[in-house]
Parts: structure tokens; sequence; C-alpha cells
């Protein structure tokens, strides 16, 4: 946790704005998937930052349909009562049944919203990680952009 802070640090990411907890948490779905401390930033960086860009390709992604299917999972996902990687990832799952659409339909347009990149630590503990006001402002986001 140590060197992955200072290598943060080293990129301007100042972590000791969001408590401890957060930032372990944020690291721990980063772990075992980079191959060097300088990968970080990249791949976890949207944990320590309150907007997220969206890349034209996000931005292609997120077609009208798409936006719409969005609209509906931030709906779900606002009604959880425990908001966990559990439960987000049941609640994805049943609004991808209830629109007769595949899981990754949904996957990738959340994804973009909160992360704003087509890759990325699993996604329903980012958002169990970011948790519910974030993950909401970032999806509103999203969809008025």
């Amino acid at each position: 946790y140590e060197l992955a802070v200072h290598t943060l640090a080293r990129a301007g990411v100042d972590t000791n704005q969001f408590s401890t907890s957060y930032v372990r948490a944020a690291l721990d779905t980063c772990m075992g998937k980079l191959r060097v401390f300088t990968e970080l930033l990249g791949y976890g960086g949207f944990y320590f930052t309150e907007k997220v860009e969206l890349d034209a390709d996000a931005k292609a992604a997120l077609t009208s349909e798409a936006r719409e299917r969005l609209k509906k999972l931030r709906d779900a996902c606002g009604a959880l009562a425990d908001f966990t990687a559990v439960n987000l990832e049941a609640a994805l799952k049943e609004t991808a049944k209830s629109l007769g659409v595949k899981n990754g339909v949904l996957v990738h347009p959340a994804r973009f919203a909160c992360t704003g990149k087509p890759s990325g630590p699993s996604l329903y503990h980012l958002l169990e990680v970011l948790g519910r006001d974030r993950v909401l402002a970032r999806m509103d986001a999203a969809l008025a952009s």
C-alpha cells in the first residue's frame, strides 16, 4: 500500500483527501492486475478524482439506447438498500433480464460512466468502493454528456 500511495503521489494524486479504508479498498481491487506500479494511475486513477473524463470511445459507446439502459441500471442501483458488490451484481443482472439483454450490454456503459475506461477492476467491486453517491453522480454525468 505504501509503495502504491507513493506512486500515486508522484503522479500528482493526493490520497490524503480520502479515508485510509477507501484508499486500501481501491488499491485492493487493483492488486494482482498490474505488472508495475507506474500502471496504477491509468488502471485505478478514477478512484481518486471526482470527475471522470469520457474519451471518444466511451462517448461513442453511450448511444441513446445505451443511455436508456444505463438510466434503468442507475435507478436500480440507487434503490438498493445495501450498496455491496453482491447486490450490485444482482441489480445489474435483474435489470438486464427485465430489458431482455445480456449483462454485458449494461456492464460496458456502466464501466465507461464510472471509470471512463473500457476495462479495469471488477465492475461490481469498483462500484462498491466508489460508493452510492459517486456512482450515481458519475452515471448522471455520463447520461447528461
